[in-house]
């Protein structure tokens, strides 16, 4: 079956240019990367003499990753830790903020890889957000929280969802735009 499709599939393969997966970006001393909307230089330096825990320290051009010796040539574990504790003490803040600005309260807040979705809202009232977004700038960020917490009241895309939304985040059409125009600046 495969050799008698064997030249459609390469078309195709072609036409999607997956045929080598998706490119994975490297990190090293240099690099640059998003840290709640701000490029921020990657300085990635070895621990020093008898430190076994990674260091970080975030400033408005630099985000610095002190490392285990181990992890230098490889850091990107250590900065996805790094960026989902951030994401979550912001995501925290932000779901307080404006659940307190729409009135209505989550279940639950949890903060880990989404493939498919910036952020849902369960039935139980439980919301899921992706710990990328904190590479977002925070306006962007503050309109998928809106968005997610008015789901809290109407768990559908109505008209009423839409003028909760509208009402508490006036911005949130043009931060969907933005993540869709910048979403690849968003991957890990």
């Amino acid at each position: 079956l495969l050799e008698h499709w064997a030249d459609w599939l390469d078309e195709k393969v072609d036409e999607f240019g997956v045929r080598h997966g998706p490119e994975v970006r490297q990190y090293a001393t240099g690099s640059e990367i998003l840290v709640l909307g701000r490029p921020r230089r990657l300085v990635v330096t070895a621990l020093t003499d008898g430190r076994k825990r990674s260091r970080f320290h975030l400033t408005d051009e630099v985000l610095g990753l002190e490392l285990a010796a181990t992890d230098l040539f490889d850091p990107r574990p250590t900065l996805e830790k790094y960026l989902r504790r951030l994401a979550r003490a912001d995501l925290d803040e932000r779901v307080t903020f404006w659940s307190e600005a729409i009135g209505l309260t989550p279940g639950k807040v949890i903060v880990g890889e989404r493939t498919s979705r910036w952020g849902s809202c369960s039935r139980r009232g439980t919301l899921s957000f992706c710990y990328r977004l904190v590479m977002a700038p925070p306006r962007v960020i503050d309109s998928i929280v809106a968005h997610e917490i008015c789901h809290l009241a109407h768990l559908d895309h109505s008209r009423r969802f839409y003028a909760l939304l509208d009402a508490a985040c006036p911005w949130h059409r043009e931060a969907g735009d933005w993540l869709k125009a910048n979403q690849e600046d968003l991957i890990l």
